[in-house]
């Protein structure tokens, strides 16, 4: 039997670390393509039949005992190769979700195979029938279910099927030289991600992806190594010149991400390599 089911959810629900926005299953998956406007995780777990993802790039067939993982404002598409394609289906979001994703190691699309499928559906099925009860409290208590079906997954997945890392720098690799050219200048996250053609957060997911670090982390390293450069090329220029040469509008806060990365200040540094 069909089911769908999207929740009411109010500014406070809103403020949760985690919330359902939308489970159901379907006797039969129809065609779904999405140019990267879903802003939800989602989880797409397949019953019986077949169908195919294609996300990243990449194309996976999904079959019973596996399932699609699908990030926020990933493009993606799939569709059902066999007669019947059934699934089940939890979209979620929340206050802290990207770093708990994060952490969880949920951080590509694709496919995850599953050791223990019929113990995940019955998880699903629990958390569709707190929804239809549609109690006050029900938010509450499927946010702690959906807690439990994504522990649930990290620990029955066997492997996520996602980009190497080599293809994931590569992707990156119009933004890496977008920050090496323009690093003196101010740089927002909404400018580099204009550089991929993805959105902001999409950017965020690609460099901890391949490098395992934020976008502006990266930033920081880039503007302090050119800043070494100076330090060490004359002891003529002053720290106040070199921070902003390498796009830091106040010295001080130049000092401080400098410490941050070398233990040691502009200064001291400059000195350990001239007498």
């Amino acid at each position: 039997m069909d089911r769908m089911y999207f929740p009411a959810l109010s500014d406070e629900d809103m403020k949760l670390p985690f919330y359902v926005t939308s489970a159901g299953s379907w006797r039969h998956q129809t065609h779904i393509k999405r140019q990267g406007e879903f802003p939800d995780y989602q989880w797409i777990q397949c019953i019986k039949g077949r169908g195919e993802l294609r996300v990243n790039d990449e194309v996976y067939i999904i079959k019973e005992n596996e399932g699609m993982f699908l990030t926020p404002h990933v493009p993606h598409e799939y569709y059902p190769v066999t007669s019947e394609w059934q699934v089940c289906w939890v979209s979620f979001n929340g206050s802290v979700i990207d770093d708990i994703m994060l952490s969880l190691q949920f951080i590509n699309s694709g496919k995850i195979v599953l050791t223990n499928a019929e113990s995940l559906y019955r998880m699903l099925q629990e958390l569709m029938n707190r929804l239809e009860e549609n109690h006050t409290s029900s938010t509450m208590q499927c946010s702690e279910l959906l807690y439990s079906v994504i522990l649930k997954l990290r620990q029955d997945s066997v492997y996520i099927e996602s980009k190497s890392r080599l293809q994931q720098i590569t992707q990156l690799n119009p933004v890496l030289r977008y920050i090496e050219e323009y690093y003196h200048q101010p740089l927002t996250l909404e400018v580099l991600a204009q550089q991929l053609s993805v959105t902001e957060q999409y950017t965020c997911l690609l460099f901890q992806q391949s490098l395992g670090i934020r976008p502006f982390e990266y930033v920081t390293r880039v503007r302090i190594q050119k800043a070494k450069k100076l330090l060490l090329k004359t002891n003529q220029i002053s720290v106040q010149d070199i921070a902003r040469q390498v796009g830091y509008e106040h010295p001080s806060y130049f000092i401080k991400r400098f410490k941050e990365q070398e233990n040691v200040t502009p200064t001291i540094f400059r000195k350990m390599y001239f007498s």
